[in-house]
């Protein structure tokens, strides 16, 4: 069990309690409730049989429950993110971008009140730059990355490869962590193998690219150079 997820749960906590005794009002609960079922109805289905939800949130709140959501700075909209990713997992839809979820205040709503507004912003082009990447959360290792076998580059950080497998994603139990709502808790999955290394998709939501290309079930052989494209994550592998 991480310090990540020890963290996440007592701020969902603390932000459970700050709404708790207060008839009427609307709380953590009732919004992610609402925004299941908001997510549900609006999922479409795409030409190649994806289910497709949007990845942009907007939650109007009356004023009362807007100003005890405020008080707890961003911990509700970054639970509620985590939520949002936890259910199009569990129900197979598809994020087409890093979800955002955004509070605000409606004077014509009573408490209690609450409406949602979505959107679909396919964010990063895979094949362009990541406009401001979260940092990973793992540290660079003093050590040069030459002398390992292979290494990631990342925000001029450089994470070597150590084992046969390394697991990339947000999760604060995978091998490198990046903090990103469009990565999946285990997202990507890098092996040597005999051939070389090979990346490996993990079921992500948001997809793995590597050089633009989107990787699907098959297993895709690593150059040295190549650029791999998570959520609004990009970085490049290393060989040598």
């Amino acid at each position: 069990m991480g310090l990540l997820d020890n963290l996440e749960r007592g701020i969902e906590k603390a932000v459970r309690g700050a709404f708790s005794g207060r008839g009427g009002s609307v709380g953590p609960v009732e919004i992610a409730t609402a925004v299941r079922r908001h997510m549900d109805r609006e999922s479409s289905t795409a030409a190649n049989g994806a289910a497709l939800v949007p990845n942009l949130y907007k939650i109007r709140l009356s004023e009362l429950d807007f100003g005890e959501a405020k008080k707890y700075g961003t911990a509700l909209a970054e639970e509620l993110c985590e939520e949002i990713i936890r259910h199009a997992e569990s129900q197979g839809y598809t994020l087409l971008g890093p979800v955002k979820t955004t509070f605000v205040k409606n004077t014509e709503l009573k408490r209690g009140q609450m409406s949602i507004e979505t959107q679909t912003d396919r964010g990063t082009d895979p094949k362009a730059p990541a406009a401001a990447p979260s940092r990973p959360r793992r540290q660079a290792p003093a050590a040069p990355a030459r002398s390992a076998t292979a290494s990631l580059e990342y925000q001029g950080n450089t994470y070597p490869l150590d084992g046969s497998t390394t697991v990339v994603g947000r999760s604060s139990t995978a091998d490198i962590t990046i903090s990103d709502t469009g990565i999946s808790r285990q997202h990507l999955e890098l092996s040597m193998r005999s051939s070389g290394w090979i990346a490996r998709d993990l079921g992500s939501t948001n997809g793995s690219y590597v050089d633009g290309q989107e990787l699907r079930s098959a297993e895709t052989a690593l150059h040295d150079g190549a650029v791999i494209t998570m959520g609004n994550a990009r970085m490049r592998f290393r060989l040598g």
